[in-house]
C-alpha cells in the first residue's frame, strides 16, 4: 500500500480558518486518521475548527517535539510504511522552525510521499508585508538567550544585512519579546530597517518598519504577543 505523510498547517491565532486554510485542507483533515502532532490538546482543538469530525477514540495522534529520541523517529517511520498521517505544527507550516522536520527527513528516507498543503507562514506573510528584501533573505530562528550573546548576535544580524544586502529574520519566545525589541533599538545603527510584525492573520495583527530613529520616538508593547522581526542595514 502507498502511503503519505500530509504536511498540514494550522492556524497562527484566533482567526476564522476560512481566511487562511483552502477547503482542499478539510477534505485531506477528514481522511487521516493518524497524526503527529507537537502538543494533544492545542491538536485536537484545530482539527475540531479546521472541520475534523471523525472520533479521536479512533485516531491515533503521537507527540512529536524537541524531547522526541532517535529511537522513537524511527519507530514512527514504521508507522509511516503502514499508513498515511498528518504532521501538524503548534502554529503555522509544519517542519519550519518546527521539530517535525525530522519525521519528513525519515519519510524521505522510507520513499514515502511527502504533500505540503497550504497553509499561513508568520516568516513569510511578515517578508512580504515589511517592505524589505524579498530576493535575498535568511530566517535565523530564535536568538540567544543570553543578554551579551544576544546583542552580539544582533550586532552580527546587521552586519551582514549590510554586507550581503539581505533581510534578516528571526523570532523570539513572546515574553521576551520587549527584551529584543530593546536590544535591537540600543544596538542597531539609527538608519537601519527595523519590522515588528505581530498577531499575523488575527484581528489584533500589527506590522510596521521603519527605522530604529523613529522607533525609538515610538516604543511598541509587544510583551507576550506572537512575533516575528526584520532588519536590514544599509
Amino acid at each position: 500500500m502507498s502511503t503519505s505523510l500530509y504536511l498540514i498547517p494550522s492556524l497562527l491565532g484566533e482567526t476564522e480558518v476560512s481566511r487562511v486554510l483552502p477547503n482542499y485542507n478539510t477534505s485531506i483533515i477528514q481522511s487521516i486518521r493518524l497524526y503527529f502532532v507537537e502538543e494533544l490538546r492545542t491538536a485536537r482543538r484545530f482539527l475540531r475548527t479546521a472541520g475534523f469530525t471523525a472520533s479521536f477514540d479512533e485516531t491515533e495522534l503521537i507527540l512529536i517535539n524537541e524531547h522526541t529520541k532517535s529511537e522513537e523517529l524511527y519507530e514512527f517511520g514504521k508507522k509511516l510504511e503502514k499508513q498515511t498521517a498528518g504532521l501538524i505544527s503548534e502554529a503555522g507550516l509544519p517542519a519550519v522552525a518546527d521539530p517535525g522536520a525530522s519525521l519528513v527527513k525519515i519519510a524521505h528516507q522510507k520513499n514515502i510521499k511527502v504533500v505540503p498543503l497550504v497553509g499561513p507562514s508568520s516568516i513569510f506573510l511578515a517578508l512580504m508585508a515589511s517592505g524589505l528584501n524579498g530576493q535575498n533573505f535568511a530566517f535565523n530562528g530564535y536568538l540567544p538567550i543570553d543578554k551579551t550573546l544576544r546583542i552580539k548576535a544582533i550586532q552580527n544580524l546587521e552586519r551582514k544585512s549590510k554586507v550581503d544586502n539581505q533581510t534578516q529574520i528571526f523570532m523570539e519566545t513572546p515574553y521576551r519579546n520587549n527584551s529584543v525589541v530593546e536590544d535591537v533599538l540600543q544596538n542597531c545603527k539609527g538608519d537601519t530597517l527595523f519590522c515588528i510584525a505581530t498577531n499575523i492573520t488575527t484581528d489584533q495583527e500589527f506590522i510596521k518598519t521603519q527605522t530604529i530613529s523613529d522607533w525609538k520616538k515610538n516604543k511598541k508593547d509587544i510583551h507576550k504577543q506572537p512575533a516575528i522581526f526584520l532588519i536590514q542595514a544599509f
